[in-house]
């Protein structure tokens, strides 16, 4: 743009100057042709091109005066290039027709050359300005970027570990009350029992099984707390991911897109497959990658582990390791199929009611 607003400031006063010194019927075509060819380099920003276009214009200007008027808007773009000092060729034009220019109007062409070289150099500088804002401003907005991803990573972390307290801690609080609340309720309900059963009065009698009932009743209530706490103390997701960030014998990930909350023997069963497939591959494969899914359906849950290896080691529908996996999904009604055509592939499917 700075270029454009130059060239023009230059073509105007050149113009006021040919209009000066000669009619408007003989500079009508060098101007035409000058801008003309100005907007045809500046189109093509071509440093050869300029050049093999100056010489042309020199030519030309040697045969037709007039068109030395505008041979400082033509050198424009030469100006600190590679071929900066082919602007002295425009000597030979201003030589063999020294005497078409008046001597007043040779003087302003030099002095206005000298503004030109002004006008250019401020203008690459402003270029290099502009070129290194650019840059700075890009650089902080990717490093703006990336200190926003680093501060949601931080945010995401930290909420992870505050889950993983908060899961821990409500696992204390079951595991406490399983042990000691429950331990002398059980008691309780023992010793009451007993009295029960040597005293006579049948009063006394129906007052301490009234006793034993609310025992009961209580016990029963902080069976289920506890098991609702032990269901909630473990997080699926959380469990998975950290089986998978450890797994190290080759580059595997998660997908996880469940968000029903399942029961506690549906998490321990897929825990369990699935480190149970990771061990496998380590065995029996040379897998290079490898994902463990986890998809949710209106009517079905599907646990899907594939890896890209080759079997190295042939596994046996009878071994430990598949026999461990088909016995899981059989205790919840699920089913299993497995294919080692392309890679080893574990597909495992649940009733959305029977791990839920």
């Amino acid at each position: 743009m700075t270029n454009l607003l130059n060239k023009l400031i230059l073509l105007v006063f050149l113009i006021i100057l040919a209009i000066y010194d000669l009619t408007i019927v003989k500079i009508i075509l060098p101007i035409i042709i000058a801008i003309a060819v100005c907007g045809f380099l500046e189109y093509f920003e071509n440093d050869d091109l300029n050049l093999y276009v100056f010489i042309s214009y020199n030519l030309l200007c040697i045969f037709y005066p007039e068109f030395m008027y505008f041979l400082p808007l033509l050198f424009y773009d030469l100006l600190f290039t590679k071929y900066r000092y082919s602007v002295f060729l425009s000597v030979i034009p201003l030589l063999l027709n020294n005497s078409y220019l008046q001597e007043n109007t040779l003087i302003v062409l030099i002095v206005v050359s000298f503004m030109e070289i002004i006008l250019k150099h401020k203008a690459i500088q402003l270029s290099l300005t502009q070129s290194s804002y650019i840059a700075q401003r890009d650089d902080l907005t990717e490093k703006s970027i990336k200190l926003e991803n680093k501060i949601i990573e931080l945010t995401i972390k930290q909420d992870e570990e505050l889950n993983i307290a908060t899961l821990n801690e409500r696992n204390r609080i079951a595991r406490e009350i399983h042990d000691n609340v429950g331990h002398l309720l059980s008691s309780s309900i023992l010793q009451i029992g007993a009295i029960m059963a040597t005293v006579k009065d049948e009063s006394t009698k129906q007052n301490l099984e009234i006793v034993k009932n609310t025992l009961n009743e209580g016990m029963d209530s902080i069976r289920n707390s506890v098991h609702n706490l032990r269901d909630n103390s473990i997080d699926l997701y959380m469990q998975l991911k950290a089986i998978i960030d450890g797994f190290t014998f080759c580059s595997a990930s998660l997908n996880y897109e469940a968000n029903s909350n399942f029961n506690i023997k549906a998490k321990y069963a897929i825990i369990s497959i699935v480190k149970e497939a990771l061990n496998n591959a380590i065995k029996h494969s040379n897998a290079t990658e490898l994902s463990v899914s986890v998809f949710e359906h209106p009517k079905l849950i599907q646990l899907i582990i594939l890896d890209n290896g080759t079997l190295i080691k042939e596994i046996s529908d009878s071994g430990m390791g598949i026999e461990s996996i088909r016995q899981r999904v059989n205790s919840l009604k699920g089913i299993l199929n497995i294919d080692n055509s392309n890679g080893f592939r574990i597909f495992i499917s649940f009733n959305k009611e029977d791990v839920v």
